[in-house]
C-alpha cells in the first residue's frame, strides 16, 4: 500500500483555503520612506517622486501575484540631478 500523499501539511484534504489578507499600500509606502534613506541615501524629500497616481495599484498588484519584484533605483539625470524612480 502506498503512504498517503498530502499537501501543504493536510492531512485529510479538507484544508480550508483562506483568502489573502487585504494589503494596504499605505503601509508599504511607510515602509519605503523609512527604508530607502538610509539604504540607497535617497533624501527624503525626493522619495515623493515615488508615489505617482500608479503607486497603489502597482503595489497592490506586487501583493498578489506570486513571483512579482519591485525596484526602486536611484539615477543620475544630467538635467534634474538625482531622482528615484520605481520600477
Amino acid at each position: 500500500m502506498d503512504p498517503p500523499t498530502h499537501t501543504n501539511g493536510t492531512i485529510n484534504g479538507d484544508a480550508v483555503v483562506e483568502s489573502p489578507a487585504a494589503f494596504d499600500p499605505l503601509v508599504f509606502r511607510k515602509y519605503l520612506l523609512s527604508l530607502l534613506p538610509p539604504v540607497i541615501g535617497a533624501d527624503p524629500a525626493d522619495l515623493n517622486t515615488l508615489f505617482v497616481d500608479e503607486f497603489d495599484e502597482r503595489v497592490g498588484r506586487f501583493a498578489t501575484e506570486a513571483g512579482g519584484v519591485i525596484y526602486v533605483v536611484k539615477i543620475k539625470n544630467e538635467a534634474d540631478g538625482e531622482c528615484l524612480v520605481f520600477c
